[in-house]
């Protein structure tokens, strides 16, 4: 008896083709909703690293400026070569590096203008929406000047809401 072959596709094919255009509808709607939660996520990594960098920073050295500046779209810590009583309340039109690193970090953290999400800043519990840059200034024990009465935290909203938090003793955490 003579067999009819049929053509047509196996099931690993077919699931092969289904994971493939998964992967890159994933990817597609990531780019074109804009900043996606795990992107949320790694920025809010990045900004404790960066205010922990700060912190370090103002423990270790005195008579600088220890400062980090934040509004609805922008965050990063400002020149170190500043004496207190000097720190900008800008945002650095360039980053010079700063020569007291190793590294040449320039310090740059985050900006988010061309994705649809913002910084948020909940002080004294009160939350601001800071259109003009939102100074935290560092003691030279490492606890935040703005944030010594109540715990201060800042909220980057996207398509999820990641929060840190900065205790009054200087602790800066997720929460």
């Amino acid at each position: 008896m003579p067999r009819n072959h049929i053509h047509g596709f196996t099931l690993i094919e077919l699931i092969a083709v289904i994971v493939l255009i998964s992967i890159v509808s994933l990817s597609a709607n990531s780019y074109f909703s804009g900043i996606s939660s795990v992107s949320t996520q790694t920025l809010k990594t990045e900004l404790l690293h960066s205010l922990r960098l700060t912190q370090i920073r103002a423990m270790n050295r005195n008579g600088f400026c220890n400062r980090w500046l934040i509004n609805e779209h922008r965050a990063q810590q400002i020149d170190l070569d500043k004496k207190p009583d000097n720190c900008s309340t800008a945002f650095p039109n360039t980053q010079k590096s700063d020569e007291y690193l190793e590294n040449q970090d320039v310090t740059y953290v985050a900006s988010l203008a061309k994705y649809n999400a913002i910084f948020a800043l909940k002080v004294d519990s009160n939350l601001i929406t800071p259109t003009t840059p939102y100074a935290l200034d560092f003691d030279s024990i490492g606890r935040v000047k703005q944030c010594s009465n109540t715990r201060c935290e800042i909220i980057i909203y996207g398509i999820s809401t990641q929060k840190i938090c900065i205790e009054t003793e200087g602790y800066i955490h997720a929460c």
